[in-house]
């Protein structure tokens, strides 16, 4: 396994994105197709790796140079024996490039991994996975970074027996959520910008930071292997009801989710890889992402600490009164379809954690940042009070039958900036009691003030840690 490297074909030009257009390339054999910006290159050949002549046979070798960077899709069917473990084979990778993982997750049943490497100053990202022995390797190299603006829609065009090897925890086909970052900068992100592909548009989401919290955040040299964060940002809901009107966008719901993501990964320790993070996120888009959530919290034997921040539509059952987060795809008249609260908790809190920590910017009273939902028909209900179980905490933006409301001015919602402003002023070390207090009175005066209608942040937290959860500390 040493030497499957040597397998890989690649070239040495600069960068430049993927175009729109491309060539299909389709193997019947082994039921691969994939999308190339332009017609392949062809070549098949065997080549023995060790001197014990045991073969990879490279049965489809494409390589392609277009628009600056070079794009290589190999097939390879181990002639003798097992393939082995795709573990071992990162392994392989690991030593001979030094080759750092970006993502790994398992899709119906099949282990994948995406990662980075650099070797001989040439940059390289590769998409591999093992199926019945035979190993399908995407790979993009360069001799700068290419930016996932330029590698996700060749990576993600992948089909193998009809079924699309994609990220399962994002939006491949529109692109929504992946953050193009600056390569030349370092993990502490000092750009004053951050660009977010857009769903169905070229143009894509601007995280401008234009208020005082989105700037001169708190660099801390904390990293907590075990803490993870899952961001959610709901806003852009009137391009999805299609068949509706009433469902309006929640104000800075993107900058609320960007702005928290920047803090968790360089204020309270979260390392990036252990980030989820979702813009304008579907009803199975967020499905899967607290599914990963709870598989996490399941897979790191009660040391998870896991942080979760939604903003966007939350809605009450009207006969129930059963609270739900509102996806992009579901509509105020059919809250029950949208994301039970009750259920999600159970999901975080079903396998032993050291902590799990919720902000909710959103109300489920009816009300919104705006109108919408069942808002716009003069309606409001008292939602259900939420049951908790585990090491579970609660900040809701609103109670009772308020709203969630924005702060125009700083481009936030309201319960988000002071949130933000809290983590800036302490550096993150904050106890949750103190923290709770500053949010709690400042929204309560502030929105009367900016807004005109009351909103009071509570807390809620489950039994169990009744007695101690206002002397957790947030970086702690």
């Amino acid at each position: 396994m040493k030497k499957v490297a040597y397998l890989l074909l690649f070239a040495l030009m600069s960068m430049k994105a993927l175009s729109q257009e491309g060539f299909i390339y389709n193997n019947s054999q082994y039921g691969v197709e994939v999308k190339f910006p332009s017609k392949p290159e062809l070549t098949s050949k065997k080549t023995p790796i060790d001197k014990k002549s045991e073969y990879i046979s490279q049965v489809a070798s494409l390589m392609i140079v277009s628009a600056g960077l070079t794009y290589n899709l190999a097939i390879m069917e181990k002639s003798n024996g097992d393939m082995g473990k795709v573990d071992d084979l990162v392994e392989t990778y690991k030593k001979t490039f030094k080759a750092s993982i970006k993502r790994e997750y398992e899709l119906f049943g099949t282990k994948i991994l995406e990662y980075d490497w650099t070797t001989g100053g040439h940059y390289m990202r590769s998409k591999i996975m093992i199926i019945n022995k035979v190993l399908y390797q995407l790979m993009v190299a360069s001799q700068s970074s290419p930016t996932d603006k330029d590698v996700l829609p060749f990576f993600n065009s992948l089909k193998i027996n009809g079924t699309s090897i994609r990220d399962p925890f994002t939006d491949p086909g529109k692109f929504t959520n992946f953050a193009i970052d600056d390569p030349t900068k370092t993990k502490k992100d000092t750009i004053k910008q951050i660009v977010y592909v857009n769903s169905g548009s070229n143009q894509g989401y601007l995280f401008e930071r234009s208020s005082d919290v989105d700037k001169n955040i708190p660099q801390n040299s904390l990293i907590k292997p075990y803490r993870f964060a899952l961001i959610i940002g709901n806003e852009d809901y009137s391009s999805h009801q299609v068949d509706l009107n009433s469902e309006i966008n929640v104000d800075f719901a993107r900058n609320d989710a960007s702005a928290f993501k920047e803090y968790a990964i360089n204020t309270l320790g979260v390392p990036e890889k252990n980030v989820v993070f979702l813009l304008d996120a579907t009803t199975g888009l967020m499905n899967q992402a607290f599914s990963k959530m709870n598989l996490i919290i399941k897979n790191t034997q009660g040391n998870a600490e896991v942080l979760v921040y939604y903003a966007g539509h939350g809605l009450p059952d009207e006969v129930t009164k059963e609270t739900y987060l509102i996806p992009l795809d579901i509509s105020g008249k059919n809250a029950g379809d949208g994301i039970r609260l009750q259920n999600l908790y159970a999901k975080l809190t079903e396998f032993p954690s050291k902590r799990v920590t919720v902000f909710i910017d959103a109300c489920f009273s009816g009300g919104a940042r705006n109108q919408g939902l069942l808002a716009a028909r003069g309606i409001k209900i008292r939602p259900k009070d939420d049951l908790l179980n585990g090491n579970l905490v609660v900040f809701t933006a609103s109670s009772g039958e308020q709203s969630s409301l924005s702060y125009k001015e700083k481009h936030h919602g309201i319960f988000t900036y002071y949130l933000l402003q809290k983590l800036q002023e302490s550096k993150g070390s904050v106890s949750y009691n103190e923290l709770s207090k500053y949010i709690h009175d400042n929204v309560s005066l502030q929105s009367v003030l900016i807004n005109d209608k009351e909103q009071s942040p509570k807390v809620i937290v489950s039994n169990s840690i009744s007695s101690e959860w206002e002397n957790y500390d947030l970086i702690k």
